[in-house]
């Protein structure tokens, strides 16, 4: 990841809590990387995603066959991850408000 992920004012693709929820209902072709940091993902996160910490992400493990929304507490850490993703060429989402704004909803969670 490069230092402009963190610093540009470039905006990102988003998804809302509300169409992540939607789509995750019928389509399985969604990549959930949520980037919080293992102890976080723990306590709560979305049925079917994947822990890989900010800045232990490696491009190699994410699929590029398919959709990636990233996700993160309020959508600070996956912005630069999601622009990282974009440059590679990646099909990039940022859950827009991170998982305050999927608990806001009540939407399904999970604990490990």
């Amino acid at each position: 990841m490069k230092i402009k992920d963190w610093f540009s004012f470039t905006p990102v693709p988003q998804i809302s809590a509300e169409a992540l929820n939607t789509q995750l209902a019928g389509d399985n072709n969604f990549f959930l990387l949520d980037v919080r940091s293992h102890t976080e993902w723990k306590l709560s996160h979305i049925p079917s995603s994947h822990s890989h910490p900010v800045f232990k992400t490696n491009l190699a493990n994410i699929p590029k066959d398919k959709t990636i929304v990233c996700v993160c507490l309020t959508a600070h850490r996956s912005t630069p991850i999601t622009r990282e993703l974009l440059r590679h060429g990646y099909d990039a989402y940022e859950l827009s408000g991170g998982m305050r704004a999927w608990w806001k909803y009540n939407f399904p969670t999970q604990k490990s």
